[in-house]
C-alpha cells in the first residue's frame, strides 16, 4: 500500500490553503494543469482559468504549457500544483507561465521533491519525467529571471512515529517542494 494513499485529502487540503493564500490579493488566476478544478474553489482571484491538456477533464481551456493561449502579463498568479514534472519541455513551459504573469505577478509551484522519492513511494510514478530539487528548481527558476519569494517545504506526516525517525534519519527531507517566485 502506499502511504499517499491513505491521506490523499489531507495532501489536497494543504495545497488548497496555498492556493487560498497566494491568490488572496489576485485579480486573474491561471492554473496550469487544473485536471478537474479541485483548487478552482479555493483560488480568491476574481477570475479563475483553468488549462489542462485532457479535454475529458472538462478544463476551462484545453491547452498546452508550453503553448498558453493568452496574451502576456494577463495573470496575477500562475499555479502549477504537481504538473512541471510531467510537462516534456519544462524550459517552454516555464517561459510561457513567465510571459502570462504580470509585472507583480506571482507563480506558484508544487513538485515532488527528488530527495524524497525513495521515502514515498507514491512518487515512483511513470509520467514523471522530471525530477526536482530545491537548489534544481531555483536554478531553473533564475534563469526565467524568476525570484524565489518563498520556499515552503510539503510534508505529509502521516504516521507522527514514522515521521520522527524518518526525520532523524534523512534530515528532514520534505516529500514535495513548494516554490513561490515572482517577476
Amino acid at each position: 500500500m502506499r502511504l499517499f494513499a491513505l491521506e490523499p485529502h489531507r495532501f489536497r487540503k494543504y495545497k488548497a490553503e496555498l492556493v487560498e493564500e497566494h491568490t488572496k490579493d489576485a485579480c486573474r488566476v491561471l492554473e496550469v494543469g487544473c485536471g478537474l478544478g479541485h483548487y478552482k474553489k479555493h483560488a480568491r482571484g476574481e477570475d479563475y482559468v483553468g488549462i489542462d491538456l485532457n479535454p475529458m477533464l472538462n478544463p476551462g481551456v484545453v491547452a498546452s504549457a508550453d503553448n498558453l493561449p493568452f496574451r502576456s502579463s494577463c495573470f496575477d498568479v500562475v499555479i502549477m500544483l504537481d504538473v512541471i514534472e510531467h510537462v516534456e519541455d519544462v524550459d517552454s513551459a516555464l517561459e510561457e507561465a513567465v510571459r502570462v504573469l504580470s509585472q507583480r505577478g506571482k507563480l506558484l509551484i508544487t513538485t515532488p521533491n527528488t530527495l524524497g522519492f525513495g521515502i514515498y513511494d507514491s512518487y515512483a510514478d511513470k509520467t514523471h519525467i522530471h525530477h526536482f530539487s530545491w537548489r534544481g528548481l531555483e536554478k531553473i527558476l533564475a534563469k526565467k529571471h524568476l525570484k524565489v519569494e518563498r520556499r515552503i517545504p510539503l510534508h505529509l506526516h502521516i504516521f507522527w512515529p514514522l515521521h520522527h525517525i524518518r526525520s532523524k534519519r534523512l534530515l528532514h527531507v520534505q516529500q514535495s517542494i513548494c516554490v513561490v517566485a515572482s517577476k
